[in-house]
């Protein structure tokens, strides 16, 4: 799961808002602590993300 940010966040939630999205599969390491991620739909997000921004989910 990909936590929140600022740019992320939808205003109109506040302080009560969801703190992660929707899980994640990670495709690719790119280095150690930067991974590609793919959506549940299939769509690879465009940037690599870090590994202090991102939470382990099990299925």
């Amino acid at each position: 799961m990909r936590k929140v940010s600022l740019v992320t966040k939808n205003p109109t939630e506040g302080t009560l808002g969801p703190t992660r999205e929707s899980p994640y599969e990670v495709t690719k390491v790119c280095r150690p602590g930067t991974y590609q991620l793919r959506d549940s739909k299939g769509k690879t997000l465009p940037h690599l993300w870090n590994a202090d921004h991102l939470k382990y989910f099990y299925k």
